[in-house]
C-alpha cells in the first residue's frame, strides 16, 4: 500500500505539517503508521480527510463539531446526528448574521454622522456608539 510522508501529505493537501500534527493530537486525524525510524506514514485517503477538515473549518464548524462529524463518518453513523450538528451550526450562523447586521447598521449610521474633522474631545459618534455598546 502506498503511503505518504508528512511532507508529501502537507504538499498534496495544502495543510502545513504543523497543522497535521495538531489535528492528530486533537484526534481529527488517526494516528499514522510509523516506520522503524519513527517517521509518520499516512494512507492516501488522509488527503481527503484533511480537505474535509479544512472545508468544515471554512464553513465555521468548530474542531469539536468536525470531530463529531468525522466519528459519524468513520463509524458509518446515523445521518440524523449529522443533520442535528448542521442544524445547530446553521442556527448559530444565523444568530451571528443578525448580530453583525445590527453592528453594520450602527457603524454605517455613525460613519454618516461623523464629520471626520476636528478634535476628538468635541465628540465622535463612532467612539460614542462603541462606548454605548460596551456598557
Amino acid at each position: 500500500m502506498q503511503t505518504l510522508s508528512i511532507g508529501e501529505l502537507a504538499e498534496r493537501s495544502g495543510v502545513a505539517s504543523q497543522a497535521i500534527r495538531f489535528y492528530e493530537k486533537e484526534k481529527l486525524m488517526p494516528a499514522p503508521q510509523r516506520t522503524d525510524a519513527n517517521y509518520r506514514r499516512y494512507p492516501l485517503d488522509a488527503v481527503a480527510r484533511l480537505q474535509f477538515i479544512v472545508h468544515a473549518k471554512q464553513w465555521g464548524f468548530t474542531l469539536e463539531e468536525i470531530r463529531e462529524l468525522l466519528i459519524l463518518q468513520d463509524a458509518n453513523g446515523d445521518r440524523a446526528q449529522a443533520k442535528r450538528i448542521a442544524g445547530e451550526k446553521l442556527h448559530k450562523i444565523r444568530e451571528q448574521i443578525r448580530h453583525l447586521s445590527r453592528i453594520e447598521a450602527v457603524l454605517s449610521k455613525t460613519l454618516n454622522e461623523c464629520a471626520g474633522e476636528g478634535p476628538m474631545q468635541e465628540g465622535c459618534p463612532i467612539v460614542e456608539a462603541i462606548a454605548e455598546k460596551a456598557e
